[in-house]
């Protein structure tokens, strides 16, 4: 056979693939990634000091959802997601949560080897997920989710994005029965335009449904020591911007060499017009996003020390945003790590995402205390262990003066 015949075959066999064994296929429908940010109702709310301020714009769909579960993909509910679908007798769970801690599986330690089958001449080329111990395909969890909401009678005429902040591992995602898209990054947000699959009358109810696979093709690049938990296991929200609204952006600092000014900029938002607020709410300066950077003289520094943050606004017609922003420099010379020009020693730890009743769902005041006690113990580092975290965790570490070694395998 000839080596594009050969090729041919590979990608026959590929798209034959399912979804969430074929590895051509990560996402389908997702929106570009983006910045965490929320449109907010005023300047206010920008500047009231909170992670995540309060906004009619977002809702959150957390809460007890209708469940089925099947340890054989074979024998899950194939048309569960149709709207019309009768789930009365279906059994309820808490979301987000991990499904094993809630009666739906057993959770499993791995550290070195595959919870599944893995033959090199068969995976390498299309990844399969088989039970280790018979190569059957009977063994992957699948769960089914269902719930149902409305949207807010002032969110007429704007876009409406479903978002997920994580869901392992791989997902496919249905309102009012079509098809919102497909994701396999489970520790990433992924998120979805609905507009068009919405019924917006605030009277009415829209059908949500997710069907969660445990293992995927991207199950194979992970061999990490950790617990392996299945389902919706952080927020899922509703939320709406206008339509020609902010979608992203980047916030650039620049510290000058006596480290007592500072520029800031703003990137990826054109037409937004942009603000900087003190820590007492007071205005620093205006400038434009996409323009000309807002010098910074007197600057306060952000150190593990003095964790000082300022404020941006950001402003696009009706559209306002915040963002927590400190003005640092780390650099490495030789074998030491300067921060704003001066040598630090690093205390850190590694952190997994890890609850003792609810696994890798981490609540607001399990990470509060997590972080509590990296102050308490002089912490002043800490690793991600793989994965990126929950977003609220990266703002929290910026709150409380820790810096954050992200890394991604």
């Amino acid at each position: 056979m000839t080596a594009l015949a050969l090729l041919a075959a590979a990608a026959t066999a590929a798209s034959a693939a399912p979804a969430w064994e074929d590895p051509a296929v990560n996402s389908e429908n997702r929106l570009p990634a983006r910045t965490y940010s929320m449109p907010l109702a005023d300047e206010a709310a920008a500047l009231s000091g909170e992670i995540d301020p309060a906004t009619p714009f977002r809702k959150s769909l957390n809460g007890v959802w209708k469940i089925s579960w099947a340890g054989d993909p074979a024998l899950r509910v194939k048309d569960f997601w149709q709207a019309g679908f009768d789930d009365a007798d279906w059994l309820t769970v808490d979301v987000p949560s991990c499904l094993e801690l809630r009666g739906f599986g057993a959770p499993g330690y791995v550290n070195v080897r595959y919870p599944h089958a893995w033959d090199p001449k068969r995976d390498i080329k299309c990844p399969t997920i088989r039970d280790r111990d018979t190569d059957r395909p009977n063994y992957n969890p699948v769960a089914s989710y269902r719930t149902r909401f409305s949207v807010p009678a002032e969110w007429k005429g704007r876009d409406v994005i479903l978002r997920f902040d994580g869901v392992y591992s791989a997902y496919t995602v249905w309102v009012n029965g079509q098809k919102a898209g497909y994701a396999e990054d489970s520790k990433l947000p992924s998120e979805f335009d609905v507009t068009a699959l919405l019924d917006p009358d605030p009277a009415k109810e829209n059908v949500l449904a997710v069907e969660v696979f445990k293992w995927s093709d991207g199950s194979f690049l992970e061999d990490q020591d950790m617990f392996r938990f299945h389902g919706i296991f952080r927020d899922v929200t509703l939320w709406s911007k206008p339509k020609d609204g902010i979608w992203d952006f980047a916030v650039r600092t620049k510290l000058a060499e006596d480290y007592k000014s500072a520029t800031i900029a703003v990137e990826g938002c054109p037409g937004a017009a942009a603000a900087l607020f003190d820590a007492a709410g007071a205005k620093v300066g205006n400038f434009a996003a996409d323009g000309a950077p807002l010098e910074v003289k007197g600057v306060r520094l952000w150190s593990s020390e003095d964790p000082y943050l300022y404020t941006l606004v950001l402003r696009k017609g009706g559209d306002i945003r915040s963002k927590k922003v400190g003005f640092k420099e780390q650099k490495v010379v030789g074998n030491t790590f300067y921060v704003n020009g001066k040598p630090l020693k690093i205390k850190g730890v590694n952190r997994h995402e890890c609850d003792p009743d609810n696994g890798r769902t981490v609540s607001m005041e399990g990470m509060v205390r997590d972080i509590t006690l990296f102050k308490l113990y002089n912490i002043n580092t800490v690793r991600t262990c793989h994965y990126p975290d929950d977003h609220r965790w990266y703002d929290l570490c910026d709150r409380y003066g820790v810096y954050v070694i992200a890394e991604a395998n």
